[in-house]
């Protein structure tokens, strides 16, 4: 079988939003709708199933629609389905994405004002272009210029994986520049979350302005947003903005501990400090005025009878009370990998064979 039967139950559920999309008649789209809730229910092996040519038993697969699972098993692919797909402004799906914006709104859209895209929907909108359309009014089109508004936000956040690796080759320059004793990521970007709407970094050098006008003027950065001795922004090319904060030596400890959050740990923290009757801040850590000497974050946590907390965990979610009774748990690192989860060969769009990797995996000890 090409295509499995998720995949199969997958597209079949995309056909009955395009025919939606499309206004076609609502009982063709609950047709397909149906079949794939039959096929996701079916405990039989989908691919005996079309061998034996019983695809026309099952409840609510007809004909029409057994012929098009037949394809799709069969060669992995269905002109029907591509076809139907072209047909719809590439714009439709983009809006699908806001909030009370369905298929049947979005074909009324297009049919009555020719709207393809977001922006031409936000432009009638701020028209008021919707107010007489059947089935809208004045608190929908409220509610759909929120719901761009909203898009937009989310936009402004990436994948870490989209990040990640711009972020070491800043800290990489950072390093590489004269009187710079330290260098990191800070922010949630270091705390590993999945999605970051920014890249913030920390550098720690007696000499702040020389450092602050090289970051300032990077090679990849398209504009600079702000700059000053301690903080400066820069919007990349790529589109995200990254941010540096510059400190002296002594305080490096303290401000990467701050500056990688979460704000809600670093609170709880300062409360667990001041029961310890210490002051905590991004400068340093206090017992009354004097700034007690920590040459790390492990100094830090030490200081204040804790093991060393990871950033990954830094949450507030019971990591500072599992750290004072010795239960963190082990993250999990690159060499735990065991094998790999997903991949790809040159028998779909791989750059390799299934040998070649199979030997890679065996080289690197996977099981």
């Amino acid at each position: 079988m090409e295509r499995t039967k998720q995949e199969i139950t997958e597209i079949l559920d995309e056909l009955a939003l395009l025919l939606e999309m499309k206004g076609e008649n609502p009982f063709k789209s609950r047709a397909y709708a149906n079949a794939a809730r039959s096929l996701e229910a079916l405990d039989e092996d989908l691919d005996l199933v079309v061998r034996e040519g019983r695809l026309a038993t099952i409840k609510g697969v007809g004909e029409a629609i057994s012929k098009k699972i037949e394809e799709l098993a069969a060669t992995g692919q269905l002109r029907y389905y591509h076809d139907l797909k072209a047909t719809i402004p590439a714009g439709h799906f983009e809006m699908l994405k806001i909030p009370g914006l369905g298929p049947k709104k979005i074909h009324i859209l297009y049919e009555k004002l020719g709207i393809q895209t977001i922006g031409e929907l936000e432009y009638a909108c701020q028209e008021n272009r919707l107010l007489d359309l059947p089935g809208f009014g004045s608190k929908t089109q409220q509610k759909i210029l929120a719901g761009i508004d909203a898009l937009k936000h989310y936009r402004e956040r990436r994948l870490y994986a989209e990040v990640i690796d711009e972020a070491m080759d800043l800290r990489k320059f950072l390093t590489d520049q004269r009187g710079v004793v330290a260098a990191g990521i800070a922010g949630s970007l270091r705390r590993g979350n999945e999605v970051v709407k920014d890249i913030d970094l920390l550098a720690a050098t007696n000499d702040h302005l020389p450092l602050a006008d090289a970051f300032a003027s990077l090679p990849q950065a398209a504009s600079v947003i702000a700059k000053g001795e301690t903080k400066v922004s820069v919007t990349l090319r790529s589109g995200i903005n990254a941010d540096l904060r510059i400190v002296s030596p002594s305080q490096y400890p303290y401000a990467l501990h701050h500056f990688s959050g979460s704000r809600e740990h670093n609170t709880a923290l300062r409360g667990r400090a001041k029961k310890l009757g210490l002051k905590m801040n991004e400068y340093g850590l206090f017992r009354e005025e004097e700034n007690l000497l920590c040459h790390s974050e492990e100094d830090i946590f030490a200081a204040l009878d804790l093991p060393y907390i990871p950033p990954e965990l830094r949450e507030n979610m019971g990591e500072i009370e599992a750290a004072a009774a010795g239960q963190l748990p082990r993250l999990v690192e690159t060499g735990d990998m065991r094998g790999i989860l997903h991949i790809h060969t040159r028998a779909s769009d791989g750059a390799d064979s299934l040998e070649t990797l199979v030997r890679e995996a065996k080289r690197r000890g996977y099981d």
